[in-house]
């Protein structure tokens, strides 16, 4: 059952014992006390306004005919549709406040059933939010629209899911746009094939979701992209179907599928897409090096890429980062941290695998590293995994905890890095004494990689929406000052359209309207992401 106001499912939060144990080391690193906990407001306390749409006599909507998939207006429905899982939407959603309910929550059983809602939302002025896993940071799919519409429908693509065909001699697979990370894997690991596709919302996001916000995934250095795994797509419009050609290249005009690929369901609802697999690795081989500062760890990753060397895993932390990961544990020095690991598909690759290791750990080396054991390597994949969880304990502790993801050329990277926090810091004081900024590469590619900050501040209780949405702001804005992008995997959504424009220019702005206006003329998809309303 998946937390109506936290992350990921109920039962998997961390237990009372580790929360005292935080509490007593890193979490005292941010000024943490017992007394700081508040609970969170419980579903039964937060009043829910009536739904504007009603309901027919079977529970369906009234007006929209022949649909046979689930509509569903219970609260927790509604609130667990509310918002994404940012730490803005988790602050509101915790403690029950400035919250905006979808009116009914839409399960569709087919493509028809997306037609039927698409014909009905146009017809009542009906806001449609396509959802999957529901794990947007950037807000996605929050059913905050303008009072033109008079109703707002959460289209939850869940029941779309599983396998539709596997091609194991082309290694690609036609997969429906519901289908949970977990539930993929573990159908084409029964076929001896993979995908590989790891973002840290994993366990909890969508298929559909990962292409319709051009998600990234870990394990992938040069691929980590959505964008070069997926071959084709279909996609239901306000104006018809719409399914692009299965084939692995094509100079026949411009790229339809490109127009959905980070579309964010503004255009179109990603129904099924195919997918380029691979093997599974056979083994792996992983170590971690240890950098006097960020800069020398940043220069072994450059060298590394533009060696031709692509790592699965290439993962530098910095100082500080390094610090917060390993907090405590025998062994680990300070200093930058990079995790370098390998993976072997085949015996016939073992002996390229080896040159390749050789090679990276020779970069290392002359940059500066020195080889730390594997035990601290294995203690940050663990907290990667558990860190979304720990933001709702924290939270309820009245620490803010966010992150904010850039892409930028190497050769400003050190320096993008270095103004980033500043901006942070300098805005921090505004409303904290306490203060932390913590940065990481989490790919990399031969032109530049992608910085991945996380803040930590702990404003008074009331402030803590207002000191959130106030740093972001100083971040983005600090991406843009030099030359960086808004995001490199998280969207867009509502909560950097304000900027949308600043970074793409008004004729990309104009463009992407066209394509609004062509696939869904009366605007009834996901209103509000690109462009403010």
């Amino acid at each position: 059952m998946r937390k109506w106001n936290g992350w990921g499912y109920v039962g998997e939060e961390p237990a009372p014992e580790r929360i005292e144990g935080w509490r007593k080391t890193t979490g005292a690193l941010a000024g943490v006390r017992a007394e700081d906990y508040r609970p969170p407001v419980p579903l039964e306390h937060i009043p829910l306004p009536p739904s504007r749409l009603g309901s027919d006599s079977a529970g369906g909507l009234p007006g929209l005919a022949g649909f046979r998939g689930r509509i569903v207006a219970t609260p927790y429905e509604r609130a667990l549709h509310a918002a994404g899982r940012s730490t803005g939407d988790l602050i509101r959603l915790r403690t029950g406040t400035n919250l905006r309910f979808p009116d009914a929550v839409a399960y569709p059983a087919d493509e028809d059933d997306l037609l039927r809602l698409l014909e009905y939302a146009e017809r009542r002025r009906v806001a449609l939010i396509p959802t999957g896993g529901g794990s947007s940071v950037v807000g996605g799919v929050e059913p905050d629209v303008p009072p033109t519409y008079t109703g707002v429908v959460s289209v939850d693509l869940r029941d779309l899911e599983g396998v539709v065909a596997i091609d194991r001699t082309s290694r690609r697979a036609r997969v429906r746009a519901g289908t949970l990370g977990p539930d993929l894997e573990d159908a084409l690991r029964r076929e001896g094939l993979a995908f590989r596709f790891y973002p840290q919302s994993y366990a909890c996001s969508t298929v559909g979701g990962w292409i319709a916000t051009r998600a990234g995934g870990h394990f992938a250095t040069l691929h980590g992209k959505i964008d070069t795994a997926v071959e084709a797509l279909r996609v239901v419009t306000a104006r018809g179907r719409i399914e692009t050609r299965e084939v692995p290249q094509s100079a026949s005009g411009p790229d339809g599928k490109a127009w959905f690929i980070g579309s964010e369901g503004a255009l179109g609802v990603i129904t099924e897409a195919v997918l380029r697999l691979q093997v599974p690795p056979a083994r792996k081989r992983a170590t971690g090096f240890r950098f006097a500062g960020f800069a020398e760890g940043l220069e072994a990753v450059r060298r590394i890429v533009q060696a031709g060397i692509y790592p699965p895993v290439l993962r530098l932390l910095d100082e500080y980062e390094a610090m917060v990961a390993f907090w405590g544990r025998a062994g680990m020095e300070p200093g930058a941290f990079l995790h370098l690991g390998f993976e072997v598909a085949d015996p016939d690759g073992e002996r390229a695998v080896t040159v390749a290791w050789e090679e990276a750990t020779r970069l290392c080396r002359a940059a500066g590293g020195r080889e730390v054991p594997p035990a601290g390597v294995q203690a940050w994949r663990e907290g990667f995994v558990q860190q979304p969880y720990w933001r709702d304990v924290m939270i309820d502790h009245g620490l803010v905890v966010d992150t904010l993801e850039t892409a930028t050329a190497w050769s400003r990277a050190a320096a993008l890095r270095e103004a980033v926090r500043e901006a942070l810091f300098r805005r921090m004081e505004r409303w904290s004494p306490v203060a932390m900024v913590l940065c990481r590469v989490t790919h990399a590619y031969p032109d530049g990689c992608s910085l991945y900050f996380t803040f930590v501040l702990k404003p008074p209780r009331e402030a803590m929406w207002a000191a959130w949405r106030d740093v972001q702001q100083a971040g983005l804005e600090a991406f843009l000052a030099h030359g960086a992008t808004l995001s490199h995997h998280h969207g867009t959504g509502r909560d950097f359209a304000p900027f949308f424009e600043r970074e793409h220019g008004p004729g990309h702005v104009a463009a992407l309207r066209a394509l609004k206006a062509a696939f869904d003329p009366a605007g009834v998809l996901n209103p509000g992401v690109f462009f403010p309303t």
